[in-house]
């Protein structure tokens, strides 16, 4: 998926309680993500670390640095498998069911 000349990685979703909103999540993600040595050279590019909010709660958030749910999350094979294991019966805010593996 994307950019393929890359060197390989790996994924993990998780599932997490915070008294964050959304936006308070993001920038500590990005501040994670800063802090462990990302650089945003260009889209899908090589990275140390990459970071998404791919729901948060039921919220359906449209912010100019924040879209939720993901946007690619029905795209998105290598994220729907692990996120079906930790939360196999949630479900999607905007499609209203649950995302299954196609």
């Amino acid at each position: 998926m994307g950019v393929e000349d890359q060197p390989s990685f790996l994924n993990q979703v998780i599932l997490i309680s915070s008294p964050l909103s959304a936006l308070e999540c993001l920038n500590l993600t990005q501040k994670i993500e800063l802090d462990l040595g990302r650089v945003r050279l260009k889209k899908w590019g090589e990275r140390a670390i990459d970071i998404d909010l791919l729901y948060f709660n039921d919220e359906v958030i449209n912010h100019p640095n924040l879209i939720v749910p993901h946007p690619f999350i029905s795209e998105r094979r290598f994220t729907l498998e692990p996120l079906a294991e930790i939360a196999p019966t949630y479900i999607h805010p905007v499609y209203k069911k649950i995302m299954y593996l196609y």
